[in-house]
């Protein structure tokens, strides 16, 4: 009971905070977007780098708060939908084909019918977040192979990239929040090291869990597991 106090205190205050901080930078935000529409004939490189480089990270703020309120809300959202897996991964590649077309990057999905009950929000989540990161973190001209199937009472989701792979000693660190194998590729794309963690998080609240299955220089497989 205690522990499940503590953890009870520790998302109320990751709620707070984050609601704390929409505020500031929602304004920070209109007055760039105001800055930005006006016209400053005056402005030198600098401070066009300036404006650039500061717009650039409240954006990144704002899709940190956003996932920590995310985070924080999971517990109340239901978990008595009966979600069609192979359908939600149909709809999740084809929500990410112009991402995938534009790091040139192959989606493949294999499918077979795999039932289950939980929130069908969530596991839209789980799965957009896998493969997002299978794109995003993959070698031009790659590929990305997401298979979901059903066996014996459980449901596997599987998504296989063809990137540079993840160094063994830190497999099971990539779910932890904020944790990034490489913080300069992270930069990059614009990552802010929670889409694995909220991963972790939503196979959690399902009874399922998630980890990489298998790593190497030619590519990283990652499966979650979910009880039917």
């Amino acid at each position: 009971e205690r522990l499940s106090d503590a953890f009870e205190i520790q998302r109320q205050f990751t709620a707070n905070a984050a609601h704390e901080l929409r505020t500031p930078l929602a304004l920070m935000q209109v007055q760039l977007d105001l800055y930005n529409s006006a016209s400053h004939p005056g402005n030198d490189a600098d401070t066009l780098q300036t404006i650039k480089m500061v717009t650039e990270q409240n954006d990144k703020l704002n899709r940190m708060v956003k996932t920590l309120l995310d985070m924080s809300e999971l517990q109340t959202v239901g978990r008595d939908d009966k979600i069609i897996l192979d359908a939600i991964v149909e709809e999740v590649l084809a929500d990410l084909e112009p991402l995938a077309v534009e790091k040139n990057i192959k989606l493949i999905g294999k499918c077979e019918d795999a039932t289950m009950i939980g929130s069908d929000i969530l596991i839209y989540r789980l799965v957009y977040n896998l493969v997002e990161n299978a794109i995003k973190y993959n070698h031009p001209c790659g590929q990305v192979t997401v298979t979901a199937y059903q066996r014996n009472k459980h449901v596997y989701l599987s998504v296989e990239d063809t990137g540079s792979g993840i160094p063994k000693e830190l497999r099971e660190r990539v779910f932890e929040p904020f944790f990034r194998v490489d913080k300069s590729r992270s930069r990059e794309y614009g990552g802010v090291g929670l889409g694995l963690s909220l991963v972790w998080e939503i196979a959690a609240l399902h009874s399922g869990e998630v980890r990489v299955e298998e790593s190497s220089e030619v590519g990283t497989t990652i499966v979650a597991t979910f009880p039917v």
